[in-house]
């Protein structure tokens, strides 16, 4: 009985000891979302850098081939999370990561369709009467 009653106590301390580190992690959240336009469609490859404001901590990542982006591991606190998209801007939020939270931030860029251009237009001169 005693050697069953050691294995199960021995079973019982890496269970314990395994379980640690997901009670560390359980403190830190995610800010996750999408960057899309206005219409809709995922910008991809869109830059999204996360700053703790309470802290200094900044974290940048790129959205994938959906716009979608992730940061994880993020301590709770206040943030500004910012997406920047090349010569369209940088938009920016401010939020408050509150412990364990996943929080959604979504960016939508105002970008306007290409117009078409007719090469061969030429205005017309401008009248004398």
């Amino acid at each position: 009985m005693s050697r069953r009653f050691l294995m199960l106590s021995g079973f019982l301390l890496v269970l314990l000891l395994a379980s640690f580190p997901a009670l560390a992690q359980s403190d830190n959240g995610v800010i996750s979302g999408m960057v899309v336009d206005r219409y809709g469609k995922p910008l991809k490859r869109a830059s999204v850098r996360a700053s703790n404001l309470d802290d200094g901590l900044t974290v940048e990542t790129f959205t994938d081939e959906k716009g979608v982006y992730l940061v994880d591991s993020m301590s709770p606190g206040n943030y500004e999370v910012q997406a920047s998209l090349g010569m369209q801007g940088i938009l920016k939020r401010q939020v408050k990561l509150k412990k364990g939270q996943t929080l959604k931030v979504d960016f939508v860029f105002d970008i306007r369709e290409p117009r078409a251009v007719d090469p061969t237009y030429r205005p017309a001169p401008p009248s004398l009467l």
